[in-house]
């Protein structure tokens, strides 16, 4: 007998959502899953696993899985990171990015704007970007990508692709700081709101397997509309 080639587990999860979609009651068996899939049972076990762990699904032993019902409605999951363009399009509405500033600095010890805890000396690529959401102000986000490579940048791309490029890190986590603030006068401005109003700001520090530091980010956001409010699935344990 042939034993199964393992599939790629994001592939095999995105094929289970697939089946869920269509089926929002319930998920097929393990069994049923892996004859759909053309994958192993462990690995479905796997990709179900990871799936109750981002709390797409339900799990009980003895009993069908059965997905969260909510979670095509919950918004824009903040445990995860997509670039605003496609969160907002995602979310049924038309989504435009305005490059507000671009300049490559040298980052000083003692300047009251610094939010990161990059090295003093450290070259980088500052951008800042103001995404809207069917013409009207959204997301403010300034990002600083260190710069350890002689190589043209494109500053609309996301900071993602922007650290690959600039410094060779393919970012695999964030760590992620939300601050209730009144917004500055200049961060007002380009938002087109007045100074003082309340917004959500999250610091954010992207790096790699290695520990490697591939950009620090600061955002702001004005009150989302529907389907793209900031959301957390959590899970309960009793």
């Amino acid at each position: 007998m042939t034993e199964k080639r393992a599939p790629d587990q994001d592939a095999l999860i995105d094929r289970i959502l697939h089946l869920w979609r269509a089926d929002a009651e319930t998920l097929p068996s393990e069994p049923r899953l892996a004859e759909l899939t053309g994958a192993s049972r462990n690995s479905v076990r796997e990709a179900l696993i990871r799936l109750e762990e981002r709390g797409y699904v339900h799990r009980t032993q003895g009993a069908r899985t059965s997905p969260n019902r909510r979670l095509p409605g919950v918004g824009r999951r903040i445990d995860q990171q997509f670039d605003h363009s496609l969160s907002i399009r995602a979310a049924g509405y038309e989504p435009t990015l305005e490059l507000v500033a671009s300049d490559r600095l040298t980052l000083s010890a003692g300047d009251p704007a610094r939010y990161d805890e990059l090295p003093d000396g450290t070259g980088v690529l500052r951008t800042v970007k103001m995404w809207r959401v069917d013409a009207a102000p959204y997301a403010l986000a300034e990002d600083l990508v260190p710069l350890s490579r002689e190589v043209d940048l494109d500053p609309h791309r996301p900071v993602f692709e922007l650290a690959e490029a600039a410094n060779g890190i393919r970012v695999a986590w964030e760590t992620l700081w939300i601050d209730a603030i009144a917004l500055d006068a200049e961060r007002a401005a380009i938002l087109s709101t007045d100074a003082g109003t309340p917004a959500i700001e999250m610091t954010y520090c992207g790096y790699g397997v290695d520990d490697a530091i591939g950009y620090w980010s600061r955002e702001v956001q004005l009150p989302a509309p529907a389907g793209l409010r900031n959301a957390l699935i959590r899970r309960v344990r009793s």
